[in-house]
C-alpha cells in the first residue's frame, strides 16, 4: 500500500493524463447535472411553492393545470371531506409582461391563488402582485415598482418578491379574483367560467394520512385526481422528457469514465508486469497489489472531483443569469459517489491481469 502511495507522490506525471481526463469528465457531469436540476426546478417552482399540500385536478386533465376545470360544487365537496383542513383555488395563464426598468417584454406566467405559504405570502390586494425573484434578478425591479401585464399593459404594483417560484417562465402571483379580471383582459379566449379554478390545493388536517385523504377526495368527487407534490411533478411530460434526456447523457458520461479508468490501468498493469512478478516472487501478496491499484484509482478520482468540482463552480458562476442551471448538493454528492464507484469498477475490470501474473515466467 505504501509503495503505491509513494509512487503517486514521486511520479505524479505518470498519472496526469488519466487525472486530466477524469477532471474534464467531472466538469461535464457537474454542469450537465446543474442543467438537469435547473430545468426541472424551473419547471416546477410554482408547484413546490405550495409545499406538501395535495393537488386536486380534473380527472381528464392528466395532471395538466391548463386542461383542468373545477367548479364550485367540486370545491364544496372537497372542503367537506373528513381530514381536509383548508383548500384554496389556483389557476394560471401565460402572457407577456413589461419589466419595470428597461421596458423589455418577457414571457410571464400569471398565477391566481387563494392561500399563501412560506414562499408566496398571502395573496396581495387588487392591483398588486408578488413577483418572481428570477425576473427581479434580470432587471432592477423592486418592491413598489410597477409591472405591466398582457397586451393591454395592465399595471400591477409589486408588493413582495418570492424566490424559486418559476414555472417554465418567470411568474407573477395575484389574488384569484384580481387574476380573473386580468385574464379576461389579457387572454379573453381562455377566460375561466365564473367560480371555477384549474386546481385546488388541499392542506390535510393534523394527523391525517395524505394518501388516505387523496383517495377519500377522489371518491367523494368522482371526477378528480388527487396527488401529492411528487406525483404532480412526475406527471409533467416536459419534466419527464428533460430528465430522461439528461439522465441518458450523464449515464453515457459515466460509461466513458469507466472506460478511461479501465484502459489507463490496463496499460499501467501491462507496463508493470515484471515489477509485480518480482514483488510476488519475494512474497508480495496479490491482494496487496490489487488494493494498491484500487487506492491509486481512488486518489486520482478524488483529485479529479476536487479540481473538477471547483472548475465547475467557476464555470456555472460565469454563465448568464438567465440560463437554468443550478448546483444542488444532493446532485453533487451523487456524482461524487458514482464517480468513485465507477473508478473502482473500471479498475476491477483489469485486476485479473495482476492475479494471473506468474512470478517464475515473468522473471524468466
Amino acid at each position: 500500500m505504501r509503495l503505491t502511495l509513494r509512487e503517486l507522490r514521486r511520479r505524479p506525471g505518470r498519472f496526469l493524463p488519466v487525472g486530466l481526463a477524469m477532471t474534464l469528465l467531472v466538469v461535464l457531469l457537474v454542469v450537465l447535472g446543474g442543467f438537469l436540476d435547473g430545468l426541472e426546478l424551473n419547471q416546477t417552482g410554482a408547484f413546490r411553492a405550495q409545499g406538501e399540500r395535495l393537488w386536486v385536478i380534473d380527472d381528464g386533465a392528466e395532471l395538466q393545470l391548463g386542461r383542468s376545470l373545477l367548479d364550485e360544487d367540486v370545491a364544496e365537496t372537497v372542503a367537506g371531506v373528513d381530514g381536509v383542513a383548508e383548500i384554496g383555488g389556483i389557476a394560471s395563464f401565460v402572457t407577456t409582461g413589461t419589466v419595470p426598468d428597461s421596458g423589455e417584454v418577457v414571457d410571464l406566467a400569471v398565477f391566481g391563488y387563494e392561500t399563501g405559504t412560506e414562499v408566496p405570502p398571502d395573496p396581495p390586494g387588487a392591483g398588486e402582485a408578488v413577483l418572481d425573484a428570477q425576473l427581479s434578478r434580470l432587471t432592477t425591479g423592486e418592491v413598489g415598482d410597477e409591472l405591466r401585464i398582457g397586451p393591454g399593459n395592465e399595471p400591477v404594483t409589486i408588493t413582495a418578491i418570492a424566490d424559486d417560484v418559476s414555472q417554465g417562465a418567470v411568474t407573477a402571483w395575484l389574488d384569484l379574483d384580481a387574476w380573473r379580471e386580468l385574464q379576461r383582459s389579457a387572454a379573453p379566449q381562455a377566460a375561466l367560467p365564473p367560480g371555477t379554478v384549474q386546481a385546488l390545493v388541499v392542506t390535510p388536517a393534523e394527523g391525517t394520512d395524505p394518501v388516505t385523504l387523496a383517495a377519500l377526495i377522489d371518491e367523494a368527487t368522482g371526477s378528480t385526481t388527487t396527488v401529492d407534490l411528487a406525483g404532480l411533478v412526475d406527471g409533467q411530460p416536459v419534466v419527464a422528457q428533460q430528465s430522461a434526456t439528461f439522465q441518458g447523457i450523464i449515464g453515457i458520461t459515466f460509461v466513458v469514465v469507466l472506460l478511461v479508468v479501465a484502459l489507463f490501468f490496463a496499460l499501467l498493469i501491462l507496463e508493470r508486469a515484471r515489477l509485480y512478478a518480482v514483488l510476488k516472487a519475494i512474497g508480495g501478496r496479490s491482494r496487496d497489489l490489487v488494493a494498491g491499484v484500487i487506492v491509486q484509482a481512488l486518489v486520482i478520482a478524488v483529485a479529479a472531483l476536487v479540481v473538477g468540482g471547483l472548475a465547475s463552480v467557476a464555470i456555472v458562476a460565469a454563465l448568464p443569469a438567465d440560463l437554468p442551471v443550478r448546483l444542488e448538493p444532493q446532485r453533487l454528492a451523487t456524482i461524487a459517489v458514482a464517480t468513485l464507484l465507477t473508478s473502482v469498477l473500471g479498475v476491477a475490470l483489469v485486476l485479473r491481469r495482476i492475479l494471473r501474473i506468474d512470478p517464475a515466467r515473468a522473471i524468466g
